[in-house]
């Protein structure tokens, strides 16, 4: 079954999403047994906001939010409740929600662990998917979103995806095509992005994605130094480091590549080229 057939647009919200799961059904959960080795697709959430864990997720309230950020929330809800869709009609496909504790003003709470939470919160991981949700907890960018989610993915399946399919803002799709996926070599034709905008001018976004975001990258594809190494070193304040060279020890040079020119492709082996 291809996956790609699942990624039609959806409403912003689910008309009969729950705002809140009985505390019973959070104790006694139903859910199906999960032979995680036979998963073969990615499909992939980036986090922005931070969701608190407390109130309804569809009120700003309820949420961590940077001044740019206002106004995003349906947008991110929009992105949650259509990976969860896609993932109802693919039963082969494990959804990861990734983002590590970006904001000390949010305290322990990761952008991955809100997104989870905010979905559970929803009603939306039925029995039939809540194995096949998880988080990746450390990553700081879009690319750490991609390579870290790859990482992730082998941990909890011991493979590396087939296909990946990440659900996200519409305005940041070039990023991932022209240079995430340069950078990993990752075959365009395995992956897929579905792009949910907020609502209103799409315009002013694009400036700031291409001024703040794509032309840093076309520059230093793994965000090695400069402004994309100072993001980073500001998303990660209380100093976590992850694990994943050592649960995937064949990605430990990739993990670890700066290279002097910083637009140099890395060419060494990579496991989802065999």
């Amino acid at each position: 079954m291809n996956i790609f057939f699942f990624t039609r647009p959806v409403p912003l919200f689910r008309p009969n999403a729950l705002l809140s799961t009985p505390a019973g059904a959070r104790a006694h959960r139903e859910y199906e047994a999960v032979d995680f080795k036979h998963l073969t697709d990615l499909v992939l959430v980036p986090g922005h906001g931070v969701y608190l864990g407390d109130g309804s997720p569809l009120n700003e309230a309820s949420w961590y939010l940077l001044d740019e950020q206002r106004g995003e929330v349906g947008a991110f809800m929009a992105h949650i409740a259509k990976a969860v869709d896609i993932v109802k009609e693919h039963d082969r496909s494990l959804l990861l929600f990734s983002g590590g504790k970006t904001r000390v003003e949010a305290g322990a709470h990761s952008e991955a662990q809100g997104y989870w939470a905010a979905a559970d919160r929803m009603g939306w991981l039925t029995k039939d998917v809540y194995r096949r949700v998880a988080t990746e907890e450390f990553a700081r960018d879009s690319y750490e979103n991609v390579v870290f989610s790859i990482a992730r993915f082998h941990e909890i399946t011991g493979n590396y995806p087939d296909r990946i399919t990440v659900v996200g803002f519409d305005f940041k799709k070039e990023r991932f095509l022209d240079l995430h996926l340069r950078a990993l070599r990752y075959p365009k034709i395995r992956f897929n992005y579905v792009g949910i905008n907020p609502p209103g001018d799409s315009a002013p976004l694009l400036r700031a994605e291409r001024r703040d975001a794509y032309d840093l990258f076309a520059k230093d594809l793994y965000g090695c130094s400069g402004k994309l190494a100072e993001k980073r070193a500001t998303r990660n304040p209380f100093m976590a480091s992850h694990g994943y060279a050592k649960s995937c020890p064949e990605l430990s040079g990739f993990f670890d590549y700066c290279p002097a020119n910083p637009t140099a492709v890395y060419d060494g082996p990579l496991p989802w080229l065999n």
